[in-house]
């Protein structure tokens, strides 16, 4: 049995698709080949692609050869600027909220024996989503691949 990640189906897909881009950088790639590489709705992704754009990761190019590139250097990205910007609420991991199909977390409080451990497990979580950037996720991605 395999192991998998939780997260966002935007989160994913949004530092996929910076990923795609920062390893082609050479072409300008449309929501239609993405939408069909990645075999997602392409409604889906155009929307993501605007709120990529609209952080200024991503310049967009009209026309028959148009399409997506990155409008920055992936060390330049910071993995948590293009987190907030998919999705702004994932970086809140507010102790009870609603997530994905009805699945109710529960509220750790602070008089609980645990909470230092998941404080300190957040806190290290996202300082690590705010310092790592694109080229880090790269390169983690090649060395897998070795």
């Amino acid at each position: 049995m395999g192991s998998a990640m939780l997260t966002s189906r935007r989160i994913v897909y949004g530092l996929r698709i910076l990923c795609d881009l920062a390893t082609n950088a050479e072409a300008f790639q449309s929501a239609h080949t993405l939408a069909e590489a990645y075999q997602a709705p392409e409604t889906f992704l155009r929307r993501l692609l605007m709120d990529l754009r609209r952080a200024g990761f991503l310049k967009a190019q009209k026309g028959r050869v148009g399409g997506y590139t990155l409008a920055k250097k992936p060390e330049e990205i910071k993995v948590g600027a293009v987190i907030r910007a998919v999705e702004p609420e994932a970086l809140e991991l507010a102790y009870g909220q609603l997530r994905g199909r009805g699945t109710r977390i529960q509220p750790v409080e602070k008089s609980c024996p645990t909470w230092p451990f998941w404080d300190r497990l957040e806190r290290k979580l996202l300082e690590e989503l705010e310092n790592a950037t694109l080229a880090d996720v790269l390169a983690l991605s090649k060395r897998r691949k070795k």
